[in-house]
């Protein structure tokens, strides 16, 4: 497999059968490189311009929408693509049920065994039925930069909920979002004796290597 940290919270997977998977797209209001990939299946926690800009992407893909677009709820998407099955649990931008920022969904992704779970902008620590829904995590993409997610340490929180094998940290601040009102990664990372940095923002690994892991990965862009 291979995954590629775009910045913000979209990553770009390729499943061992070649299904390329973009998460969480953003647009040129974003600092971040421009997102130029060709692309399979894209994924939208919640209909905010720095996580829905599937105009930005190229190819025949499907779009998965986590909210409805009318009402702003949470669907519950169950799609099988290619090698991969995709399946949404609901949750909340905030930690007010949704009451100042909406509502987000969770994207699982299941590669015939093999799990990874982005959270969007999740606002809040997990409720056991939400824990429940998830179910086994591998690989978990996880906001920490506080003020429209979760912070770092709810974020720790959830991690200990979730109990993956390997953490990819992700809507924290960088030098592309330096006027951004976010923590950077740092606060997430302290104490942590697990991490691994990359000299690059991608990485390609094999899912049998990662089943005995416990470590955070930090990309650099």
């Amino acid at each position: 497999m291979k995954i590629k940290w775009l910045g913000h919270a979209s990553f770009l997977i390729q499943s061992p059968g070649g299904l390329r998977i973009l998460t969480d797209p953003f647009g040129d209001d974003v600092p971040y490189p421009k997102i130029d990939e060709v692309v399979d299946v894209v994924t939208v926690s919640h209909d905010h311009h720095d996580h829905n800009a599937v105009h930005v992407l190229k190819g025949e893909f499907v779009a998965l929408n986590g909210l409805d677009k009318n009402t702003g709820k949470c669907l519950e998407v169950t799609k099988h693509i290619g090698d991969v099955t995709f399946r949404t649990v609901p949750s909340y931008h905030d930690d007010k049920s949704g009451g100042s920022r909406g509502e987000n969904a969770i994207f699982v992704m299941d590669f015939g065994g093999f799990t990874i779970v982005h959270l969007g902008d999740l606002g809040h620590a997990l409720s056991p039925k939400q824990v429940e829904q998830i179910g086994a995590v591998n690989m978990l993409m996880i906001p920490v930069g506080g003020h429209y997610t979760i912070d770092a340490p709810t974020a720790k929180v959830v991690v200990e909920q979730l109990n993956p094998n390997v953490v990819l940290p992700m809507h924290y601040k960088t030098k592309y979002l330096e006027s951004w009102p976010i923590s950077t990664v740092d606060a997430f990372l302290e104490g942590q004796s697990n991490v691994v940095r990359f000299d690059s923002n991608e990485v390609e690994f094999e899912i049998d290597d990662i089943l005995d892991k416990w470590e955070i990965w930090v990309f650099e862009i």
